[in-house]
């Protein structure tokens, strides 16, 4: 064959491969493709105010399960602990059944083997814990106008309503006191947390409900017993604070007067906040993508679970199933960070996800959780019908 001849036919077999590729499906986007290849896609209402979607990509393959809530209807969105107090573990429809709710999801990451959960949380007003710095949270205006999401310090303070004096709480119903610190123990906490024997310790007893201000969520407290047993302080539905003996904080604790008012906030610097969740990385902020690429084993596909905030104030929780190649391989933080901006998230966070993924809708789980059941978790994140009972 002569050069001229060869040459001729390699620019055309080069020429149909560029053909070929320009022709082939791209898999970009859910309307790429031939309608085959398309993701199926059916929605129902499961109540005024709540959408149920249901998304399988086949190819991949993928099913992707999503609540999507407009908290301005008949509905409210809530954070809740599996049970009355930690330790605390149960299935997501034990969690959902217990609060007569419309859908859950399971919620933060936990401890299993001690129930608890990792990171910082808050029930209707009520802390249940506070977690070390870094820590990302989703919360709720209480009005569920707005939300939030991003990596802020907790706070908590004790004020006394007389003298104006502040100290400050280091950790919420979080391990015994060490020197140079101020911890608290409250009736959430259960036989998990409980007031250590040997310190210097204050009750106080609540005196008003949950309330906000620009300052928080505050408490009003009346100090009911002062000093340094050599038994633990009974917490008799109050508040414990505690502090090591021979410490400039246990000196500040022993000054407290009986009868005084003081006043318990917590904070994290965002307006009028009642619900708080935790959970790891904050995927999108503003409508970007909020984290490094890939990290740990979080970078593969795995189940997942997310929380998310859209433009138009709606609430997003989205399961995705994973672990089961063919039903679903899951999904990457990146690919999840994607699939809830196509949703329409703005602000979203990575729960609890691995055979803690699930949903529930009236009752029946409708994911396929990858351990072959529902795992026991200690946090959902609920729909309720109507007012949250918790905060009327």
């Amino acid at each position: 064959m002569k050069p001229t001849t060869r040459r001729s036919v390699l620019l055309a077999t080069a020429l149909a491969c560029l053909v070929a590729l320009a022709a082939a499906p791209s898999g970009k986007g859910d309307s790429d493709g031939p309608k085959s290849l398309r993701p199926i896609v059916r929605t129902k209402k499961i109540a005024p105010g709540v959408l149920f979607t249901r998304i399988v990509e086949r190819q991949v393959p993928r099913r992707t399960f999503v609540l999507k809530i407009d908290p301005s209807r008949a509905v409210t969105v809530d954070m809740a602990l599996a049970k009355r107090r930690m330790p605390a573990r149960r299935e997501t429809s034990g969690i959902a059944r217990a609060h007569d709710a419309l859908a859950a999801t399971n919620g933060d990451f936990s401890v299993r083997t001690v129930g608890r959960m990792v990171h910082a949380f808050a029930q209707d007003g009520h802390l249940v814990q506070t977690s070390g710095p870094g820590s990302a949270f989703f919360a709720l205006r209480r009005d569920e106008t707005d939300a939030f999401v991003g990596t802020p310090r907790m706070d908590v303070t004790v004020t006394n309503q007389t003298t104006g004096q502040t100290l400050r709480v280091d950790r919420w119903n979080h391990g015994g006191p060490t020197p140079g610190e101020i911890v608290a123990f409250s009736p959430l906490g259960g036989s998990l947390e409980a007031p250590p024997p040997f310190t210097c310790s204050v009750r106080l007893l609540p005196q008003t409900s949950p309330a906000t201000d620009p300052g928080g969520v505050f408490v009003d407290h009346v100090v009911d017993e002062v000093g340094c047993p050599e038994e633990a302080m009974p917490r008799s539905g109050g508040v414990v604070l505690s502090a090591a003996p021979a410490t400039d904080e246990a000196t500040q604790l022993l000054a407290m007067t009986p009868g005084a008012s003081m006043r318990v906030r917590w904070a994290l610097g965002w307006d009028d906040v009642f619900d708080v969740i935790g959970g790891l990385p904050v995927l999108l902020q503003d409508g970007q993508v909020a984290f490094d690429p890939c990290f740990t084993q979080l970078c593969n596909r795995n189940p997942r679970t997310a929380i998310g905030w859209t433009s138009n104030q709606r609430l997003l929780l989205v399961v995705i199933d994973g672990r089961q190649p063919r039903w679903s391989v899951g999904s990457s933080l990146r690919e999840l960070a994607d699939r809830m901006r196509k949703l329409g998230a703005v602000d979203a966070l990575n729960l609890d996800g691995g055979g803690s993924s699930t949903m529930v809708v009236k009752g029946d789980v409708v994911n396929r959780p990858s351990d072959g059941q529902q795992r026991r978790v200690t946090t959902a994140v609920l729909v309720l019908p109507g007012k949250d009972p918790g905060e009327q």
